[in-house]
């Protein structure tokens, strides 16, 4: 099939290229500051529902048991972020001034950005505990359960089978890839998310040396009055054994991440890669069709897409703000919700052969002593490029 592309656009001038590159460190700085500022956001939710209890009347206030308080200690650190310009003219300290400025703007966080934080250590819960663990078998076992049927390892091709996990959050997916003796990319978008997944690849970590508390902002469905205050210890173990635990232990290790937005970073490389796994991945595009026409683009000739996950669209708007006034994001306007029915057509229609299909049960950064969790009925698939 003749598929003609459209010319690329042309690059960007110097102006353009400097104002997104402020824009850039102006975001960073913001998800930074979201890190630094979530202590504080945190004691005042409990300061607030000290005041509110105070305000009791004394017969409800001898209704409640003794309480006790515990500090809430929030531990990430991280030296990850796009690099700042150094040199240059008088317009480009001028722009670094007003970088500065923006950047002690960013300090005062959005509450979307205190939102990420949760998310962000809630995942750190899901990807890199002991609690998560079941979670993690039920979503990423069979990934790389298939991935092994289909495309196995054996000495003489270990690393040589390049995977690509994209939308790899926190990373444990992609590690567990590379450690089965595969070349594992991973692909994230969220600064928040590769701000923590940096400080947990790259710092030597104990197992179970780092302390969380993720789950204080959860007043909600709670069993036991110590649920919220409770520790998460990550990580369960350390990546640097994870990485090199598998058999043969001296084999070199092929595992690298890529930030990014998808199919931005990875446009140009068509049949470069063996095998994608994606993981609670494709309802994070505003227009899914994207997704798969990218993908197949990717693997090469005989190469696997093997999903699991949801459709929970992303970008459906919620109201009208969503889609009207200064700073909408145009992603709200794009969104095509389409059933698993339209998409496995598309799927389909688009050259793949579907070769499996079938449905699991799921959560996803469940909260395993809460009262309520969400249980996604997800689809999961392997779809193959024929040869020719």
């Amino acid at each position: 099939m003749d598929r003609r592309r459209s010319a690329p656009p042309p690059p960007p001038s110097r102006e353009e290229e400097d104002a997104l590159n402020d824009e850039e460190q102006f975001h960073f700085q913001r998800v930074v500051g979201s890190f630094r500022g979530y202590e504080r956001v945190a004691c005042a939710d409990a300061e607030r529902t000290r005041r509110a209890s105070e305000r009791l009347h004394p017969k409800l206030e001898r209704l409640l048991p003794p309480r006790s308080l515990e500090r809430r200690v929030v531990e990430n650190q991280g030296s990850f972020g796009p690099p700042e310009a150094e040199g240059g003219d008088a317009a480009a300290r001028a722009r670094r001034r007003r970088g500065r400025g923006r950047a002690a703007d960013a300090e005062h966080a959005r509450e979307a950005d205190f939102s990420k934080v949760r998310s962000t250590l809630h995942s750190c819960a899901r990807d890199w505990s002991d609690e998560g663990a079941a979670e993690r078998a039920a979503c990423y076992g069979p990934l790389v359960d298939e991935l092994r049927a289909r495309l196995p390892v054996d000495d003489g091709n270990r690393n040589r089978q390049r995977i690509l996990v994209p939308g790899a959050g926190l990373a444990r997916l992609v590690l567990e890839v590379a450690a089965a003796g595969y070349g594992a990319q991973g692909n994230e978008f969220s600064y928040h998310m590769l701000l923590v997944s940096n400080f947990i690849l790259n710092s030597h970590l104990d197992p179970r040396s780092v302390a969380l508390y993720p789950y204080v902002d959860q007043p909600s469905n709670v069993k036991q009055s110590g649920d919220r205050l409770r520790a998460v210890r990550i990580p369960d173990v350390s990546p640097d054994a994870l990485l090199h635990g598998a058999p043969p232990c001296d084999a070199p290790v092929d595992f690298s991440m890529a930030a990014g937005e998808f199919l931005e970073v990875y446009r140009g490389q068509d049949g470069e890669w063996a095998g994608v796994l994606s993981c609670f991945f494709v309802d994070t595009a505003p227009v899914a069709l994207e997704y798969v026409d990218a993908i197949f683009d990717l693997l090469e000739p005989g190469g696997y897409w093997i999903n699991l996950g949801p459709l929970l669209y992303h970008w459906v708007p919620s109201s009208s703000a969503d889609l009207e006034g200064a700073g909408m994001d145009d992603r709200y306007a794009q969104s095509i919700e389409l059933s698993w029915e339209e998409l496995k057509h598309a799927i389909e229609a688009r050259g793949f052969e579907l070769l499996n299909e079938e449905w699991r049960h799921c959560t996803y950064t469940a909260n395993a002593r809460s009262m309520m969790n969400t249980d996604y009925e997800c689809i999961f698939f392997t779809a193959r490029k024929p040869l020719t």
